[in-house]
């Protein structure tokens, strides 16, 4: 019978143990008559020695109260939690034709208020400053805005029924950072989505704006994804879009 090769990766597996009883015994008897194999298994067995010897102490010791607070805050250093303006999922099935925008108005119409802020779920007013911003405003530019505060447009993606506009507000006067995901079909209005808002952190980027943390900090993708968006437009593909009023053909 023709012996079985044994090769290094199999003398690795002998030494750590891997390999079952009939498998060890050969890989011993290869050893017996061959020094330089036996070598290279005595060396391995000399380094998982010397590796469980550094390392054992470490492996008991307590974890630093320093990665422990970082891990878990203590309660009296816990940020505020988020506010988040909830906005009912979309549900698997709507009524036929009609759109993200106009689902999102029906879902929403109770709930707006004349003369609120207006980064809240619903219709945009036409003319207003927001809906302006939201025509004209390429992404990465950021504009202050009549209520307080600093505008900026993260994307534009499109979706099965128009296009949607990541939005994010910074008012460092009150200390809050706003989230909005703005939506609107062929000839329609925009109609803001979802609305995230949390306080402002102090880890801002020399533009202003900071990383979203705490309920925002997955962002507006769980709506992207309800609103079955793709990819963001690229800035050349935005520009016409605004230049041509958003007329488009839906994706």
């Amino acid at each position: 019978m023709t012996p079985t090769k044994i090769d290094r990766a199999r003398i690795a597996a002998f030494v750590d143990g891997e390999l079952s009883p009939e498998e060890a015994a050969a890989v011993a008897m290869h050893l017996a008559d061959h020094p330089e194999d036996q070598a290279y298994a005595d060396d391995l067995f000399a380094a998982n020695t010397a590796l469980a010897t550094a390392f054992a102490a470490p492996l008991h010791e307590p974890v630093p109260q320093a990665i422990r607070d970082t891990i878990f805050p203590p309660a009296a250093q816990e940020r505020p939690p988020a506010q988040v303006i909830p906005f009912p999922r979309r549900p698997a099935t709507l009524v036929a034709g009609l759109s993200l925008a106009a689902s999102v108005a029906l879902a929403v119409a109770l709930f707006r208020q004349p003369g609120a802020d207006p980064f809240t779920p619903g219709p945009v007013a036409a003319g207003s400053e927001l809906a302006t911003l939201l025509d004209t405003l390429p992404s990465g530019e950021v504009r202050p805005t009549a209520q307080g505060g600093d505008l900026m447009i993260l994307a534009t993606l499109p979706t099965p029924d128009g296009f949607c506009r990541e939005v994010e507000r910074i008012d460092a006067a009150a200390g809050a950072m706003v989230q909005a995901l703005a939506c609107r079909g062929p000839g329609t209005p925009w109609d803001i989505a979802v609305v995230l808002k949390e306080p402002l952190t102090d880890a801002a980027t020399e533009d202003g704006f900071v990383a979203a943390e705490g309920a925002a900090s997955e962002g507006l993708t769980p709506f992207l994804d309800q609103a079955e968006a793709g990819l963001a437009l690229t800035p050349e593909e935005e520009a016409t879009l605004i230049a041509g009023g958003w007329n488009a053909p839906t994706p």
